[in-house]
């Protein structure tokens, strides 16, 4: 199974990053001039994808009356610091479910799974300290269902393995 991206900028609208700029500023750091989003793609496949099934996949994805904002690299650029966030790997959540569904309906059958992360680019006036990072990562994301990723996903697999099942003897026990 493969993994690869695709990228939607931006991934909030400018009055909810405007919003998002000004508590950052006032509860992170004065520092952050800017910011910027965008949504990446976490995609799995069984296998590859055709030419045909790769523009279907495109046009599922895409905003169809903003078709320049969706591709195959990040829109956010080399300046600033890149952070991103998205949801826990121990679990598909429902968007996944919903996504894959329609893939499959849409013939692209070969799609395992589709997770939505948000990416933020911080422009600053000077480098963000560990605990201003981690505070902007609170700011972002729920803590029980989403994880920041330091690095972008090469996989779904976790490398953890389940406990073997076995039986409690309550009535007889206590």
């Amino acid at each position: 199974m493969s993994l690869f991206h695709r990228f939607r900028h931006p991934a909030l609208s400018q009055a909810k990053r405007r919003a998002l700029l000004s508590a950052a500023r006032d509860r992170v750091s004065p520092a952050i001039r800017d910011l910027d989003t965008e949504f990446c793609y976490n995609i799995e496949l069984a296998g590859s994808l055709s030419a045909h099934a790769e523009r279907v996949l495109t046009w599922l994805l895409a905003e169809t009356f903003e078709p320049g904002g969706f591709g195959d690299r990040s829109f956010l650029g080399p300046d600033g610091v890149v952070l991103e966030v998205g949801p826990r790997m121990s679990f598909t959540t429902a968007w996944s479910t919903n996504a894959v569904a329609v893939c499959h309906a849409c013939g692209l059958t070969g799609v395992r799974r589709i997770e939505r992360s948000r990416r933020y680019r911080l422009t600053c006036a000077r480098p963000l300290t560990d605990a201003e990072t981690t505070a902007f990562l609170a700011l972002v994301h729920d803590r029980m269902t989403e994880c920041p990723y330091p690095e972008p996903l090469e996989t779904f697999e976790t490398g953890v393995t389940p406990a073997a099942v076995f039986e409690v003897p309550v009535m007889t026990e206590g």
